[in-house]
């Protein structure tokens, strides 16, 4: 199973979007910026992004990250993750060229977010005035141009949609006849809001919701409210994912964790924290690599990101990612490390 043999169907019809920046898949896969006029679905359109969907077509797949990419990584396991995969054949080629349609987006362009996660910003952020004007006017051709072809929407790549007062809003007055396509409501959060009183307000969501992404870094209290989520809270987080773990809407969960120094050891711990869970969905434990979005030094990211070979903590790296791949539910990003003929068990 070879990428060059494979479609991924997402730049055909997905767009994250941000406050000034507009991607075609996650920017961390896919670093190429289609961002031009501001207008959502004219940049969806433009030349730039068709220069990306033909590196897809012709199989090199040059604008994408094959190592912080977890489908193409997984390719490599041969394994698929979902569906967004097809065999390459001409008639599907055809397909895909003839059939660019604003189907999927991520709303990603209010950051505001009542955690400071180290390796995501350098405070809290809070949008109010004029950048939560601008989100608003987002929303608004969200609900009025772009809802007529939408099958899914997620919130938020950016910041938490629980915290955003925009985000939470938006997701009140949600009207399902606005969006007569729409099949799904993704939702990326650290859980932190993510309670049952609330849970029950947004009531007209709910059929919607069928997967989440819980955002979370740790395994224990000390490193999760000292360390990698900083102004969290251990045992309100624990007590929303028993709540969210029995919803049972919500057909499949991913849980996260930006792999670096300062929490790797406890890999193992963290899948053991959801195989004992009494989870109700399908789930993933996914371990991500680290990304410098801006807020560290180059020395300070070197110094984070034991996935680097010459990091001095890289082979204890080694041996916890080679514990832990293979697990159940286990899915990660660091295929390229992975030695089979070496495992430990």
């Amino acid at each position: 199973m070879s990428k060059e043999k494979l479609i991924c169907s997402i730049p055909f019809g997905y767009s994250e979007v941000f406050k000034d920046r507009h991607y075609l898949c996650c920017p961390g896969w896919l670093k190429e910026d289609v961002y031009d006029t501001g207008n959502m679905h004219k940049d969806f359109h433009s030349d730039k992004s068709n220069k990306i969907r033909e590196s897809i077509l012709d199989g090199s797949y040059k604008y994408c990250s094959e190592t912080q990419c977890p489908h193409l990584a997984a390719l490599k396991q041969g394994k698929l993750l979902d569906n967004r995969f097809v065999t390459k054949t001409p008639e599907m080629e055809k397909h895909f060229r003839n059939n660019i349609r604003f189907k999927n987006i991520n709303l990603c362009f209010d950051e505001s977010c009542n955690y400071k996660c180290p390796s995501c910003r350098l405070d809290f952020i809070n949008f109010k005035g004029k950048d939560r004007e601008t989100v608003e006017e987002k929303l608004l051709q969200v609900e009025n141009e772009l809802s007529p072809t939408l099958e899914k929407m997620t919130l938020t790549g950016g910041g938490d949609p629980f915290f955003s007062n925009s985000f939470r809003k938006f997701l009140l007055r949600f009207e399902p006849t606005k969006f007569p396509k729409l099949k799904q409501i993704h939702l990326i959060t650290n859980g932190s809001l993510w309670n049952e009183t609330l849970w029950n307000k947004l009531h007209k969501i709910h059929p919607y919701v069928t997967t989440a992404e819980i955002s979370i870094d740790a395994a224990t209290k000390e490193t999760y409210e000292t360390k990698t989520r900083l102004g969290g809270d251990w045992d309100n987080l624990l007590s929303n994912l028993n709540f969210i773990s029995q919803i049972h809407t919500i057909k499949k969960l991913t849980f996260s964790f930006v792999t670096q120094k300062i929490n790797y050891k406890e890999m193992l711990l963290f899948w053991e924290l959801f195989h004992k869970l009494d989870i109700k969905a399908k789930y993933n434990v996914f371990f991500n690599h680290i990304t410098n979005w801006g807020t560290f030094s180059e020395e300070e990211y070197l110094d984070l990101d034991i996935s680097n070979p010459e990091h001095p903590e890289h082979l204890q790296f080694l041996d916890l990612l080679q514990r832990i791949d293979g697990l159940p539910n286990v899915v990660h990003n660091f295929e390229h490390l992975i030695t089979r003929e070496k495992k430990l068990f």
